[in-house]
């Protein structure tokens, strides 16, 4: 009995290292692909949260132009005051509104899909949000999030750091 028993912890252990080595690696977007991208129409905003219904302006206004995000989707970006920006996730399919579990964020960079892309996918179920840390190492915490079934699941929470920025000619 005691032998199974440390073999059991074994195993768990071995099996906890492989884990740890799956969560040390950022997830990818190619990881968590979706199977079709919705082009239909694009459904009236469902207005049945207290939370939608306060943000109604600008989901409606953010989800008009089609699904951005995990196939049928439109993530939804405003601010909440300098550098703070909030999050709604609205089914292009059927207009029902979702709100990621992370109550504010960073104002991501939004202006092409090419900026967008560090943070979500049309392609892709993999959302990432960050939060900065305000320090002088210009760290952040970055929450991966796999958005599937109508759910949110944090896949990983990192502090990380922001890439140093080449220094200017002439300062």
């Amino acid at each position: 009995m005691l032998q199974l028993c440390v073999e059991a912890q074994g195993a768990s252990r071995a099996g906890g290292s492989i884990n740890q080595a799956k969560r040390a690696r950022k997830p990818q977007f190619g990881d968590y692909p979706v199977k079709e991208i919705y082009k239909g129409r694009v459904a009236r905003v469902r207005l049945d949260s207290p939370r939608a219904r306060m943000f109604r302006t600008r989901l409606r206004e953010g989800s008009r132009s089609g699904p951005n995000f995990a196939g049928h989707y439109a993530v939804v970006i405003w601010g909440c005051g300098t550098g703070c920006a909030q999050m709604g996730v609205v089914d292009s399919k059927t207009g029902r509104v979702y709100f990621p579990p992370v109550e504010w964020m960073d104002i991501p960079d939004m202006e092409d899909e090419q900026s967008r892309s560090k943070f979500f996918r049309l392609d892709s179920k993999l959302l990432v949000i960050t939060k900065s840390n305000y320090d002088m190492e210009r760290s952040y915490t970055a929450y991966y999030y796999l958005f599937d079934k109508n759910r949110f699941r944090l896949l990983r929470k990192a502090e990380e750091r922001h890439p140093e920025e080449p220094e200017q000619p002439g300062n």
